[in-house]
């Protein structure tokens, strides 16, 4: 979770699946634009290769969904990054880039405070939460095989993603950027309930995707702290590790290329707020 505070020490190393929430889904929407075409899976989109008139038919590629506790501050964050994604549409060989289409993360956006990561401490800043979907969107294009330019991870591990699998962002110098190789628009959706948020890509597919996690290793232990003032987020003390990922892409079942995510997360001090 990254609002506006200064990157710096923030961030170490590279680099979620629960089922979906039946029922009460509600679409985000952004103001002022139209709701995407949802006619799916089997929706006909425009295919510039093909020539004026011709289309391709768009499929599944992959899905995530996390989850949060309903009411928090940083729901409503999450929301308005959501909306800004939905709908979406990458070009083939285009670049994606999660500041280019989120923006800012400001007060004057809607943008409320709630907790971001800031060393080895969570503290709140406007845009707290904002990281939810970025982490999301990553699971998604993960999955998808699609070609992962740049992502960091938090400094913490936080139990809403699967270890060493995350995006970190903040505004404007930690970005999430991903290109689509496909050769085909990919286009992203957004759902949401109370509790969840899910990323869906639809596209063409490239490469079957396999992956493996290590056992964490490089365990150390946590301590204690006192924090003041009405930044200060308490915290129940997680310790650290180091965890390794990794993404195998196949084409026809040959291995195309292999890739590894490595991530260290220090460890979570027990803070009380006086």
């Amino acid at each position: 979770m990254a609002g506006t505070l200064a990157t710096t020490g923030l961030l170490l190393g590279a680099y979620l699946v629960g089922p979906r929430e039946p029922g009460a889904a509600a679409t985000l929407t952004v103001r002022g634009k139209a709701p995407p075409d949802r006619s799916l899976p089997g929706r006909i989109v425009p295919d510039a290769a093909a020539g004026a008139g011709a289309g391709t038919r768009e499929r599944p590629m992959s899905s995530y969904t996390t989850r949060f506790t309903p009411g928090e501050p940083r729901v409503r964050n999450i929301e308005l990054a959501a909306g800004m994604l939905d709908g979406h549409v990458v070009e083939a060989g285009g670049t994606f880039s999660f500041n280019d289409v989120v923006g800012p993360r400001t007060k004057s956006r809607g943008y409320v405070p709630a907790p971001v990561i800031t060393g080895s401490r969570l503290v709140k800043d406007v845009g707290g939460g904002i990281c939810q979907v970025s982490s999301t969107l990553f699971n998604a294009v993960f999955k998808a095989g699609l070609d992962i330019r740049k992502s960091r991870a938090h400094t913490l591990y936080l139990p809403e993603y699967p270890e060493g699998r995350e995006a970190a962002v903040s505004y404007p110098e930690l970005d999430f950027t991903w290109r689509n190789d496909t050769g085909h628009p990919v286009r992203i959706e957004v759902d949401s309930t109370v509790e969840s948020l899910t990323v869906n890509l639809y596209g063409h597919r490239r490469y079957e995707v396999r992956s493996k996690t290590s056992e964490r290793y490089g365990i150390k232990p946590f301590g204690e702290g006192v924090g003041r003032g009405r930044k200060c987020v308490p915290m129940a003390g997680r310790k650290g590790f180091e965890i390794d990922v990794w993404r195998t892409l196949l084409d026809g079942g040959r291995k195309v290329r292999r890739e590894k995510f490595h991530t260290v997360y220090r460890p979570q001090p027990r803070v009380k707020c006086l």
